[in-house]
């Protein structure tokens, strides 16, 4: 008795069945329709895809098994990786490369105002400052003394930008870079530049410069330099390690500080001989001089090659 296949419904003989050709061109029939529903020469063109549409691919998870696979997950999958054409920027399609200008770029999420504009506003080099300065003849306020204030031949060399605190330049701000003090220096102006703050110097990265201190007779380093340093804030640090090399009772003369390297006034630090554990004071004048003041043991002398370490600092003059 003849039955059907279960997926196509071809005709299918039993062995006492007679040959049936009308069966078996139906079959072929049937196979040649199916066939020319997957030949790319066969099928109609369609313009452009539904949602409810499917593609077929080969299930590498099921065994390479044939699956039908909709349209709409195929879009939600590239959304994943490019930028869909319905999104815009500034009110451009990205059907195309898109070319941002000054026009096309706000300053900001709160400011509507364009880049071009903004740029509009900038400050020129030949921009009016206030009504006594311009840039352009800014020579007369470039070259000023950091000390007085007053117009000098302080170097001639260096740049110089006045930063004004809004376009008409009542009051602002200075910055020159100044090539004998290789750095930068700032100062205020007002009152359309009728008025100026003194030079500031501003702070670098530079490391100060470190000078040996000479020791006194008597004195000799130990296992040590002895040295002192300022730093831009004009703060001294003086770092000694010395040992005697002859006897004392009550002071001994130790180091001189050059000027510009001096306290406002004396100082006095404490400190420990290591070898006979001697309590002295180091004490620091305002002329530069470095003494060691013995502040136990009243009347007993410092023997010889004993030793101490000391470092303090201090505000200079």
């Amino acid at each position: 008795m003849a039955s059907k296949t279960t997926n196509y419904g071809l005709n299918k003989h039993s062995p006492q069945d007679f040959y049936n050709v009308e069966a078996r061109n139906e079959n072929w029939d049937k196979i040649d329709e199916a066939l020319a529903a997957t030949d790319p020469t066969k099928i109609t063109a369609k313009a452009a895809p539904a949602d409810g549409d499917g593609v077929m691919i080969a299930d590498s998870a099921d065994g390479g098994k044939a699956k039908r696979l909709l349209w709409s997950n195929v879009k939600a999958a590239l959304g994943k990786l490019f930028v869909p054409l319905a999104r815009k920027i500034n009110g451009k399609a990205l059907a195309k490369d898109v070319t941002l200008t000054g026009d096309d770029i706000a300053m900001g999420a709160d400011d509507a105002e364009t880049l071009r504009a903004a740029m509009a506003k900038r400050l020129r080099y030949d921009d009016n400052l206030g009504l006594k300065i311009k840039l352009k003849a800014h020579k007369s306020l470039e070259y000023m003394s950091f000390d007085s204030g007053e117009e000098t031949d302080l170097n001639y060399s260096g740049g110089c930008l006045a930063l004004p605190g809004w376009r008409s330049g009542p009051w602002g701000m200075q910055l020159r870079y100044d090539m004998r003090w290789n750095t930068l220096f700032t100062r205020r102006y007002f009152n359309e530049g009728s008025e100026w703050d003194d030079w500031v110097r501003l702070a670098t990265c530079m490391p100060p410069e470190v000078h040996e201190l000479p020791l006194a007779a008597g004195w000799a380093r130990f296992d040590a330099t002895c040295r002192y340093y300022k730093t831009q804030e004009s703060i001294v640090i003086v770092s000694i390690a010395a040992r005697t090399t002859q006897s004392f009772r009550v002071s001994a003369a130790l180091a001189t500080l050059p000027e510009g390297f001096r306290p406002a006034a004396d100082l006095e630090v404490p400190a420990i001989f290591k070898s006979s554990r001697r309590l002295v004071t180091i004490k620091a004048t305002a002329d530069g001089n470095l003494f060691v003041d013995l502040t136990d043991q009243s009347g007993v002398a410092i023997t010889s090659d004993d030793y101490f370490f000391a470092t303090f600092a201090f505000a200079a003059t």
